[in-house]
Parts: structure tokens; sequence; C-alpha cells
């Protein structure tokens, strides 16, 4: 009896593990929380903390279906450009006329870290994915019922 609620644990623990390596493999929507950035500029002897863009959380929003990362430390979408992955990392870049970026999301952790260059400097950030909640529908985004036929 032992053995088997040994067996039956492991095996539980097995499917926990691989359950939550599969929600970093660019699949589904992330929300990636940023615990701690650096802003970096060259006419400085030290960079300062990384802050948001207004009053909005530290978040990273990447939509993989999109190809499209929302970062809270710029108002425009970064677009992805490049995606790639290896044993333990899904790897996201991109680049545009002012800006190149990286981004590694570890597999089985979710740990991301993230490295902007523009033309003033660079910032890099790092922090902690998760699956990103489904967005809520709204009254207006029902189709209404069609209307009643009347003869």
């Amino acid at each position: 009896m032992r053995v088997l609620r040994s067996a039956s644990i492991v095996l539980a623990l097995s499917l926990s593990t691989v359950a939550v390596a599969a929600e970093f493999d660019g699949t589904v929507p992330l929300d990636c929380t940023v615990t701690k950035g650096h802003d970096c500029l060259p006419d400085q002897k030290q960079c300062s903390p990384l802050k948001p863009e207004g009053d909005q959380p530290p978040v990273f929003g990447i939509d993989f279906a999109k190809k499209q990362i929302r970062s809270p430390f710029r108002t425009s979408l970064l677009e992805v450009l490049y995606t790639t992955t290896n044993k333990d990392s899904l790897v996201l870049q991109g680049a545009d006329l002012q800006f190149a970026y990286s981004a590694l999301i570890h597999k089985t952790t979710g740990v991301i870290r993230v490295a902007v260059a523009d033309r003033k400097g660079v910032y890099v950030a790092f922090g902690q994915c998760k699956v990103a909640a489904a967005p809520a529908q709204s009254d207006a985004s029902t189709p209404a019922e069609p209307p009643a036929q009347t003869e």
C-alpha cells in the first residue's frame, strides 16, 4: 500500500511539473510582472531605477498570436520579429528604426529578462511571467439576438 501511495504522489508531481512547463512555451499570452529594472544612459555614472510610462503597472503583456509585446516602459507596442526556443528558454527579439530588444523567458519557471536599446540608452528589466487572464467579455461584444420575424 505504501508503494502505491508513493507512486501516486510521484505521478501527481510529475504531471504538475509538465503542466507548469507547458505554460511558457509560446502558445498562450503571458503577463510578466517586472520585479527589478535599470535605466542606463551613457552620460550617467550609474543606472537609475526603471519607471513605467504614466500610471500603468510594471507588467509586460506578451501576445504570441499577434506577435506583439506591450511594454510598461514604452508607449508603442514592440513587434516580435523573431522567436526561437532552446532547451531552457523562449527567445523573443525585435527592432524598429529607433530601438532593438531581446527577451528571454525561462520555459519552466517563467522568469523573464528583457533588454531594450534605443538612441538614448538602454534599459534592462527582470521579472516573473504568468499565463494572462482571459479578457473579460463585455455585454457590448456579445452579439445581439436577431429581431423576431413577424408575418
